[in-house]
């Protein structure tokens, strides 16, 4: 078998050196030509796990720290892989349309393939350790692109979020001892303590899965965790804001699913993380019901969305666990393009206050439609990828729960009403036409179009990836 994840990891670590060393103007070219490369390559995994029939990969590389049995390894299973096939699509499309400000190319640049590197190793990863590591170096690289780039008060939001990134990688770092020191093997092999996990002592099972809970929680973010993200994304680049909730809260959501395989004793925890994402869905939708400026608006969405994906993993069924990870995917497409195109409103009309601006469809037909589309990619439009993940998660919470469990899909219709609300009054009105438009690129509508077309081909032909779940 081809080394796919080691091709990947070796393509964005020299892409990250090509971006560094150009000049301002090619930065971005050499970033959109090696995030496409590592896209390339993670459709070649698809198409032979299609050829195959199978899409588990594992690729053992050098032995670093052999007495701690720390090894550079990496394996996929299809919910490693999907998340990884979304992250290197969303990553290409934000390479090449993200940077509507058109400010420090190079920064964006070295620090979008910087962030992709983390993401490919971290779904990709073997061994607790890296999966530390990998976690870190995404942080670091989204902490400068919200430090560095973004709006007035970006440098606020960003140490707001490292203290929170601070003290999800101190609680992962703890259970990850724990895990090594309890488990009878002393291994950081996630394979050898998801085998050996049941022989922890039961305690220590719980504390760990309160650990790896917290830090998760953080990064998804769900209530009450959550209070980093809405500052992150009004303050942050166009850029910032794709990655943000398009890969950095998947970190979190892949991390849960895994804390149920590492902690077999975390089922006790099921029904009280179902209650706190159903808590968590209703308080993100009436909140941004308050907000004005749309890249909030979109902010809670993403509340609303994880906490939905929180209840199918904490529903502890296939199902359940099928549709969280399908709805990753989806929501990882959809929230990116909705971004994009609030980052293309803030430049073209240097407003981002929904009451301020009329017309949008009528001064920018392609953002105009995106937006609308991207909202039905968000509520889970049938045809669109959401849809599928919604249904399954559903059918999961409900066989898991009972019917009373389905309410927080309530919380979706809130939310999806709200932003039809939004979007009626200023990108369909065309009574008052904002004026001193600023037109965008064509980088920016063919991400548009990117971003489409895969919401609705994993929309309409789910069985691609589902074929590989065990249902």
């Amino acid at each position: 078998m081809l080394p796919f994840i080691g091709m990947m990891l070796l393509t964005l670590i020299i892409g990250t050196i090509a971006a560094a060393v150009v000049d301002e103007g090619r930065s971005r070219r050499m970033a959109a030509l090696f995030t496409g490369l590592t896209m390339i390559i993670a459709f070649g995994i698809l198409v032979y796990s299609l050829i195959t029939g199978s899409v588990n990969v594992h690729e053992d590389y050098i032995y670093y720290m052999v007495q701690f049995a720390v090894d550079f390894n990496f394996q996929l299973n299809i919910i490693s892989f999907s998340l990884l096939l979304m992250a290197t699509i969303v990553s290409f499309i934000t390479a090449l349309s993200g940077n509507t400000e058109h400010e420090r190319e190079k920064t964006s640049s070295v620090l979008i393939l910087l962030f992709e590197l983390s993401a490919v190793g971290l779904f990709a990863s073997a061994n607790l350790i890296m999966f530390f590591l990998f976690w870190d170096v995404g942080v670091v690289a989204l902490f400068f692109m919200l430090y560095l780039l973004g709006s007035a008060n970006r440098r606020h939001a960003a140490m707001k979020f490292i203290v929170y990134e601070i003290l999800a990688s101190m609680l992962l770092l703890f259970a990850i001892m724990l895990l090594y020191f309890y488990t009878p093997v002393h291994s950081f092999d996630i394979n050898t303590i998801i085998q050996n996990s049941p022989l922890i002592p039961t305690s220590t099972q719980w504390l760990v899965f309160f650990l790896l809970a917290g830090a998760f929680l953080i990064n998804m973010p769900v209530f009450p965790a959550h209070l980093w993200l809405p500052d992150a994304h009004t303050e942050a680049s166009t850029q910032g804001s794709m990655l943000l909730s398009g890969i950095l809260t998947k970190f979190g959501g892949y991390g849960m699913i895994l804390t149920f395989l590492l902690v077999p004793s975390g089922y006790t925890f099921s029904g009280f993380l179902g209650l706190l994402a159903g808590f968590s869905a209703f308080y993100a939708a009436f909140a941004l019901m308050t907000q004005h400026d749309i890249k909030r608006i979109i902010a809670y969405t993403t509340i609303v969305e994880m906490s939905i994906i929180l209840l199918g993993i904490a529903s502890q069924n296939v199902y359940g666990t099928t549709g969280a990870t399908y709805a990753m995917l989806a929501h990882g497409f959809g929230i990116a393009m909705l971004f994009l195109a609030a980052g293309s409103i803030g430049y073209m009309f240097s407003d981002r206050d929904f009451r301020a601006l009329r017309g949008i469809i009528k001064s920018s037909v392609s953002t105009g439609y995106t937006m609308l589309i991207g909202i039905f990619a968000t509520t889970g439009v049938p045809l669109t990828a959401a849809f599928i993940g919604d249904v399954l998660i559903f059918t999961g919470v409900l066989k898991a729960f009972s019917v009373y469990a389905t309410i927080p899909l309530f919380s979706l219709l809130l939310a999806g009403a709200y932003l039809y609300y939004v979007i009626n009054k200023s990108v369909l009105s065309t009574k008052d036409v904002t004026q001193n438009v600023e037109y965008i690129a064509r980088e920016q509508k063919l991400g548009y179009s990117m971003l489409m077309f895969f919401i609705f081909f994993f929309g309409v032909l789910p069985f691609i990836l589902l074929n590989f779940f065990s249902v």
